[in-house]
C-alpha cells in the first residue's frame, strides 16, 4: 500500500468515526440507554449486579441489530456508513427516519424485519420524494412481527377463504376473523390484535362494499397495495398463481 493510500484510508476511517460518534446520543436513546440504572448498580446488592449484566447483554444485542440494519442500508446505497449518517443528520425528516429505523431494528428478533428496515432507510435517504412513504413504512414495520406477516401472506396468496369455510353459499367475500382462526388455529388467541394493527396501518382493509345475503361485508378483510409492499420488504414475492390478488378489488385499493 502506498503512502497516499494509507493517508486516504486513515482519513476515511477518521471521517467514519466522527460521523458515527455524532450518532451515539441518538442511538443510545433509540436502544433504551438508562444511565440512572447504571448508577444504581454501583451498589453491592447481588441482584443489581445481575440486572446490570442482563441490561448490558440486551443492549449489546440491540446495538448489533441496529448496526446490521444500518449496514444493509449502506450496502443498498453503495456508500460507507459515514456517508449514510451524514445524509441523515443534516436533515430533520431524514434524522427522524433514521431514529425510527434504529429503534425498530433494535427491538426485534426477526432478521427479515432488520433487513426490511434497512431497505426502508435506503429508500428514504435515496430521495426526498420517498421520505414520507419511508417514514410511513417504518412506522408500520415497527409494529409488525411474525404473526402479522403470516396473516398478510395468507390473504395475499388466497384473497378468499376456501369455500368449505363459508357459513352460507354466496358471492365474493374476504377473510373474516373466524376464517383466519380456522386456517391459523395457533393464532386464535391474538388474532384480534393482529388484524387491528394491520387495518390501522392500512395493510388490510375491511370489504365494506362486498355484500351477500343483502348485508354489508364489514367483517371481511382484503390486502391493500401497502400490504403487498410490506410483504415485498419482508422478502415475500407476490404470487402469480390463480389465487393471486392481481385482479381482485381489494388489491387495487
Amino acid at each position: 500500500m502506498t503512502k497516499r493510500d494509507k493517508i486516504g484510508k486513515a482519513a476515511s476511517g477518521a471521517g467514519q468515526d466522527a460521523a458515527l460518534g455524532a450518532l451515539a446520543t441518538l442511538a443510545s436513546v433509540a436502544l433504551g440507554a438508562n444511565p440512572v440504572g447504571a448508577t444504581l448498580v454501583g451498589g453491592s446488592a447481588p441482584v443489581l449486579k445481575y440486572l446490570q449484566q442482563v441490561w448490558t447483554r440486551a443492549g449489546e444485542r440491540r446495538g448489533d441489530r441496529a448496526a446490521r440494519s444500518l449496514e444493509h442500508a449502506a450496502d443498498l446505497l453503495d456508500v460507507g456508513l459515514d456517508i449514510l449518517v451524514e445524509r441523515a443528520v443534516g436533515h430533520d425528516a431524514r434524522l427522524e427516519l433514521l431514529a425510527q429505523v434504529l429503534e425498530a431494528a433494535a427491538r426485534t428478533s426477526m432478521e427479515d424485519k432488520i433487513q426490511a428496515l434497512g431497505q426502508i432507510l435506503a429508500d428514504g435517504l435515496r430521495s426526498d420524494s420517498h421520505l414520507d412513504e419511508a417514514r410511513l413504512l417504518a412506522s408500520m414495520v415497527n409494529d409488525l412481527e411474525a404473526p402479522h406477516v403470516v396473516v398478510l401472506k395468507l390473504i395475499a396468496e388466497q384473497p378468499e377463504p376456501p369455500k368449505s369455510m363459508w357459513s352460507n353459499p354466496g358471492g365474493h367475500r374476504g377473510w373474516e376473523r373466524t376464517h383466519l382462526a380456522l386456517a391459523l388455529p395457533d393464532y386464535d388467541g391474538f388474532l384480534d390484535g393482529v388484524l387491528a394493527a394491520l387495518v390501522r396501518h392500512g395493510a388490510l382493509r375491511t370489504l365494506g362494499d362486498g355484500t351477500w345475503d343483502g348485508m354489508a361485508n364489514t367483517d371481511a378483510h382484503g390486502i391493500t397495495r401497502l400490504g403487498n409492499r410490506c410483504l415485498q420488504l419482508f422478502g415475500h414475492e407476490q404470487s402469480e398463481g390463480p389465487n393471486a390478488p392481481n385482479g381482485s378489488a381489494e388489491s387495487k385499493n
